[in-house]
């Protein structure tokens, strides 16, 4: 929710005219953590945005970016006695798909776009 306006009736008041601001410069950090939060909203909810129609789904990029040797894999070890192995194949496959969305989602108009916001969020402390 906005605040109110301040009525001041000056067209570049940021608080009553909200969409005259300037845009800020989007910064490496900006991307940085708007990629971060991408990757990690994919990994936890499997898609971004988590509400809405998606962007990125993660079922569709571990289908197009993964053989089927991984799925394979896991089945053995979830099925072996060996629990801690299982782990570390799930933690290999999540870093490695991980890397992968981070690659993927590098040079993104989503990506800049959140950054842009982030960066405007930023420049209206």
């Amino acid at each position: 929710m906005s605040p109110e306006p301040c009525l001041c009736g000056a067209d570049d008041c940021k608080r009553c005219f909200p969409f005259n601001r300037q845009s800020c410069e989007i910064t490496d950090n900006d991307r940085a953590d708007a990629l971060d939060l991408i990757v990690e909203e994919i990994l936890d909810y499997g898609s971004f945005p988590k509400h809405g129609k998606a962007e990125v789904d993660l079922y569709e990029f571990v289908a197009d970016n993964l053989d089927n040797s991984y799925a394979f894999e896991l089945v053995v070890a979830a099925l072996s006695t060996n629990k801690q192995a299982l782990e570390i194949r799930i933690e290999r496959l999540h870093d490695m798909v991980e890397a992968m969305l981070k690659k993927d989602i590098a040079d993104t108009d989503m990506l800049e776009e959140l950054a842009q916001e982030m960066a405007d969020d930023r420049g209206q402390i």
